[in-house]
């Protein structure tokens, strides 16, 4: 390090052990560098490592710590950061807060901003390109792991998503009916849940037991194979216990006004590293990393394509529990929190 660095962390509810990669990734930042300073546009009271200043004490301690660079992930809180949620046009960045903005501060001062763009966020497939040039300028680093952000900030950085890999530890399991398939998602229309549903209820074997996790009490009338198990929204602990029990986790996004979910998504990655064959429509067609067949099976948005995977992996074995162990050892060689960590960190302060 050839000059003195100090990292603050600016996020929106946290900490927040639900959201997942954003949890563990702030958890490994702390690890790496215990001197690393946390902020919260909403509180949230879950358990952290170290105080998580409110957002309002940015700027005094900022002042007082000597803070070089301000670290965050998704378009619409770099945007709010950087005070241009809206275009000289009038379009507004879906998501963004004006009242975040510290760009002068920033400038004044000049600590450099660095964020990651996922997808989701304020980023979708009709995000005005002009966001992207606004952060494009104005961020010293942008990583992301999506091909879109990639073609259009050649400054871009890709960086798969953070697993926390020691939670979600690959557990081997017997390969036997009934076979256990798992669906988790938060209630989105992208998420699929009707074309499980549709394809499920046209299982009438006893060789098949969904488990659903997630907020989808309302939806649950729509099976009429009842040959399911549903555990609503689990902490961390128990997820990564009830992954290590499946064989299958079945991912059925499409696209809807929102988002276009990155490949894979953070659930499947989880289930993923445990010994979960992943099942995916991915959306993305993303081949930057999981090669189709090799790592994961891919479906098609339709009850048919599913349903024949299903029933292959049931005449299958051998090569489906292959299948799932790659899948595994690609996560957690690509995706593990200590390396994807190391490999930000030098981008944004250690190689300066």
């Amino acid at each position: 390090m050839t000059t003195k660095t100090r990292l603050a962390i600016i996020d929106t509810k946290f900490p927040w052990k639900l959201s997942g990669f954003r949890y563990w990734e702030n958890v490994e930042m702390l690890v790496q560098r215990p001197n690393t300073l946390f902020f919260a546009t909403e509180p949230n009271p879950d358990e952290f490592p170290t105080v998580v200043h409110p957002f309002s004490q940015f700027k005094s301690i900022a002042d007082s710590e000597e803070i070089t660079d301000v670290y965050c992930v998704f378009l619409n809180l770099a945007i709010s950061l950087l005070g241009a949620c809206t275009l000289p046009d009038g379009t507004h960045m879906p998501g963004s807060n004006p009242f975040l903005d510290i760009r002068s501060f920033l400038l004044e001062r000049q600590i450099k901003l660095h964020t990651t763009l996922y997808p989701g966020g304020g980023l979708v497939q009709e995000t005005r390109p002009e966001f992207l040039d606004i952060v494009a300028k104005n961020c010293a680093t942008v990583f992301t792991n999506i091909e879109d952000v990639l073609l259009k900030v050649n400054t871009s950085i890709y960086q798969p998503v953070v697993i926390n890999t020691e939670l979600y530890n690959y557990v081997a399991r017997a390969w036997k009916h009934p076979i256990h398939l798992v669906f988790c998602a938060f209630n989105y229309p992208r998420k699929g849940f009707s074309l499980l549903v549709q394809a499920y209820n046209s299982l009438n074997s006893d060789d098949f037991h969904l488990h659903i996790i997630g907020d989808w009490e309302e939806q649950l009338t729509q099976l009429t194979n009842k040959r399911f198990t549903f555990h609503g929204i689990l902490v961390p602990e128990k997820l990564k216990l009830l992954y290590q029990t499946c064989h299958v986790f079945i991912n059925c996004s499409t696209y809807d006004h929102m988002a276009l979910d990155g490949f894979p998504t953070t659930a499947a990655v989880d289930a993923m590293a445990t010994g979960c064959l992943l099942l995916t429509t991915n959306p993305r067609n993303d081949q930057l990393i999981l090669k189709e067949g090799i790592d994961y099976l891919k479906i098609n948005t339709d009850e048919q394509s599913l349903l024949h995977t299903l029933f292959w992996i049931r005449g299958h074995f051998h090569e489906a529990k292959r299948i799932a162990l790659n899948g595994s050892k690609k996560i957690k060689a690509s995706f593990d929190r200590k390396k994807v960590v190391t490999a930000k960190l030098a981008h944004m302060v250690e190689n300066r």
